[in-house]
């Protein structure tokens, strides 16, 4: 039985007995790899908490308190762009209920908070820049509108060095060590035993952001290929795996002699953010910390480079592979890819979960499985949580009223775990678009071990834009040479943020 597994029994008693819905999840559990630091703020109350006493589910210790009608304001991210539609928030606020799972459970998660505290839960939506822009202006003035930011996780690195976050392990009624908090993500955003930004079951985004590939089921049939699930069991769902396979199935179906992403069939389908979390999965980062838990450089061992040749030969692989975003500018990518994959051209596509919801209309049966390991001795698959998708919540220096918002925060967090994450793991994600019970084994081993790469959530050095960004764009690059050419300012950046961070009270 896995480690999700066992939570989603034990919660589906709790729920049963206490809560009224029907089934139950948790976040990710220990991961492959565990820093020191981040880990030694945490109590043992996480690690056992995975199994949770099947007979009583956990509360906060907070007790009811009255706030005098004070609306708690939410400052997150809307996206404009059709493409990205399904990156708008739709876990925060709910106005009313519509008999959309994730909506309702959000509308009774927030109206049950707002009668404890007497409060009212809104949310401030904007565009993508402006989340970053009006958190730096209103802490510059003093304002105390907002009482939690929601940045991408990419936008945290600077907003913080600028001091416009509170550390989240100094925070009173804020209790980390709880299972609605995600370890993973407090393991590895943390710098300098500080942390600014928190993923848990208050969202539903993190979740959606976590890469995976899928595989078209009729493709293997016709090609008497190897069950990909099979091959993640066995542990044999490696690279070479993925290229092998992939080399099988691609065909020039229009006998043009061109292969092209509207006409033809490929064996993969990768884009911008394919790079990044294949080096994660391959077990390896750009940037990981040390037992002082400071940031250092890990790009440029051997393990990394022979993750970045796997990554320039699938770039280059024309024939077998296509790259999404050597197409941005000319239509709708995203649209493309769902339709590619849904006539049954493509055998796997690397994806963010979200990309899920997607194919519920799709007539050919598809499988989930883990991105691959970089070869069959590594131990374990890792996940990537891509953060150019994902967002956490973040406590602005400015906050009001740091008992209220922390209280709010943490009783916000655990009714989530009973109300919000069975709602969209069990019965959106599992039931409703996992066409098969392995699709539901492999989301249990994805969501069940993560990792966050520090090195290109901060971009030290720019390294980002002369490598993974070039990559997403369908240049060619030379990894050891940007990484060289990179390295000197990377350590000078990451000497920068620590300094930045010692400051900050």
């Amino acid at each position: 039985m896995t480690i999700m597994t066992k939570k989603i029994f034990a919660l589906m008693i709790c729920l049963i007995a206490a809560a009224g819905l029907t089934l139950g999840c948790g976040k990710a559990e220990q991961p492959d790899e565990t820093k020191p630091g981040a880990d030694d703020k945490l109590s043992d109350t996480q690690e056992s908490s995975g199994e949770e006493a099947a007979t009583e589910r956990l509360y906060p210790d907070l007790e009811a308190k009255d706030f005098g009608g004070h609306e708690f304001l939410f400052l997150c991210r809307t996206v404009n762009d059709p493409d990205w539609a399904e990156w708008n928030h739709r876990d925060l606020y709910a106005s009313e209920e519509n008999g959309d799972v994730i909506n309702d459970a959000v509308y009774r998660r927030n109206k049950k908070i707002e009668e404890k505290y007497n409060i009212k839960i809104s949310e401030l939506v904007v565009e993508y820049p402006q989340v970053s822009s009006l958190t730096q202006k209103a802490v510059k003035a003093g304002d105390d509108t907002y009482d939690v930011i929601v940045p991408h996780i990419v936008e945290v690195a600077a907003l913080a060095q600028g001091g416009n976050f509170l550390d989240l392990f100094k925070i009173p009624y804020l209790d980390l060590s709880k299972p609605w908090w995600n370890r993973d993500c407090i393991r590895d955003l943390s710098i300098i035993g500080k942390l600014f930004v928190i993923q848990g079951d208050l969202f539903i985004m993190d979740n959606d952001a976590m890469t995976a590939m899928i595989f078209n089921k009729l493709l293997c049939k016709d090609h008497a290929l190897e069950s990909p699930y099979d091959l993640v069991r066995s542990g044999d769902w490696t690279f070479d795996k993925l290229m092998e396979m992939g080399r099988k199935v691609s065909k020039d179906l229009n006998g043009d002699g061109v292969m092209y992403i509207k006409d033809d069939l490929f064996g993969y389908v990768i884009q911008g953010g394919t790079e990044s979390s294949f080096i994660v999965s391959g077990n390896s980062k750009i940037v990981s910390k040390d037992e002082n838990d400071r940031p250092v450089i890990t790009f440029g061992t051997e393990r990394c480079y022979q993750i970045t040749d796997y990554l320039s030969e699938m770039l280059s692989d024309t024939e077998n592979s296509v790259n999404l975003h050597s197409y941005e500018g000319k239509f709708p990518i995203y649209d493309e890819q769902v339709k590619m994959f849904s006539e049954n051209r493509a055998l796997f596509t690397w994806i963010r979960i979200r990309i899920v919801e997607r194919l519920r209309g799709m007539e050919t049966d598809f499988g989930i499985i883990p991105c691959p390991k970089l070869d069959k001795a590594q131990e374990k698959y890792i996940t990537n949580n891509e953060p150019n998708a994902a967002t956490g919540a973040s406590i602005p220096r400015t906050a009001g009223d740091l008992e209220r918002t922390a209280m709010i925060l943490e009783d916000l967090s655990a009714e989530s775990r009973y109300t919000l994450q069975p709602a969209y793991y069990e019965i959106n994600l599992r039931g409703k678009y996992a066409r098969d019970d392995e699709s539901q084994e492999m989301l249990d081993i994805i969501l069940s071990n993560v990792a966050y790469d520090i090195g290109y959530i901060y971009n030290f050095g720019s390294f980002m834009e002369v490598s993974c960004y070039r990559y997403g764009r369908d240049m060619k690059v030379d990894w050891v040479s940007a990484f060289e050419k990179s390295q000197g300012k990377m350590e000078r950046d990451i000497e920068k943020a620590i300094e930045a961070y010692e400051k900050i009270d």
